[in-house]
């Protein structure tokens, strides 16, 4: 939930340390979970909703906290809880988890209008309707073909190590240990290359306002990539001690950086080309499961205040 030590002070020992004890149990039940996911879907949908002008003026996303604050009764979910515990002591409790659950309500908010906002720049910059949802399912379905990609290219880059070694004196024995020394150092390099990779192609390089789509800044973005996977790639091949006795520093940062570059090639060509059929990108199951009652709860909200 929401920031326990901002409302330590109010509250004795006795209290505070049922109320953590409280809050860590109920944190790890699937049903609190369940109840977490269902507020911040609720609350998603009404700033949308008020997004798309569907919200009366008299209403705010403070008016959704409150709502869904009155939604769920202490008194009721802890009534075991009661039957054991001191009037007082409970009581007590009963005020701190409203003041924490006004809290977690509070970061939901936050959290909420920070996702869309990022939201409204995916959508910028891959110039459609990108969902955070959309894209996570996207990304789970395009990782396995860049890594097995990645893996590949480390392949050739593992073939021209050997090239350029079979020119030096490296042993019988280094030749024949060398491999498992590449594959020890970059076996699980794969995995870190397509995130490293994706996590820049889709960063913010301009400001709120002045974003260029995916297309126009591909180039920047690649060459940021090819640079840092490119040193990646050195620092893990440098524990293997016949490349750093046989091939320059400088040689061995060009053949990395010349890998990186056609890893990155590949992995970005893969994203472009793979996203403009991927049509899930704007998938929001909120505006299944929540927006329903979230107009429910606003004709509720409407004939309270009228009252």
């Amino acid at each position: 939930m929401g920031n326990l030590s901002s409302i330590r002070p109010y509250f004795n020992d006795e209290a505070f340390n049922l109320l953590e004890e409280l809050t860590e149990m109920t944190s790890l039940t699937e049903n609190e979970q369940r109840m977490c996911n269902a507020e911040k879907a609720f609350m998603r949908q009404f700033v949308l909703l008020a997004k798309e002008n569907r919200v009366p003026p008299c209403l705010s996303p403070k008016d959704m906290k409150v709502w869904l604050l009155k939604k769920r009764n202490f008194q009721q979910e802890y009534q075991e809880m009661q039957m054991r515990m001191d009037a007082r002591m409970f009581y007590m409790l009963q005020v701190a988890w409203t003041m924490e659950r006004i809290l977690h309500l509070n970061r939901i908010q936050k959290e909420v209008y920070t996702e869309l906002n990022e939201e409204e720049r995916l959508s910028r910059l891959l110039e459609r309707k990108v969902t955070l949802q959309g894209l996570d399912t996207y990304l789970t379905v395009l990782r396995p073909h860049v890594e097995r990609d990645t893996e590949t290219f480390l392949c050739h880059l593992y073939k021209e190590l050997m090239r350029s070694l079979e020119k030096t004196k490296m042993t019988g024995v280094q030749r024949l240990f060398f491999y498992p020394l590449f594959h020890r150092a970059t076996g699980t390099l794969a995995q870190k290359i397509t995130e490293l990779a994706l996590d820049i192609l889709l960063e913010e390089l301009e400001p709120p306002g002045n974003e260029k789509p995916i297309t126009a800044t591909l180039s920047q973005r690649a060459d940021d990539a090819s640079k840092e996977i490119g040193s990646m790639l050195v620092d893990a091949l440098a524990s293997i001690p016949v490349l750093h006795q046989n091939i320059a520093r400088g040689d061995l940062a060009r053949m990395c950086l010349d890998s990186a570059w056609k890893m990155v090639q590949s992995i970005y060509k893969n994203f472009v080309e793979g996203s403009e059929n991927f049509h899930p990108m704007d998938c929001d199951d909120t505006s299944v499961t929540a927006r329903c009652g979230v107009m429910s709860a606003i004709v509720q909200m409407v004939y309270t205040c009228s009252q």
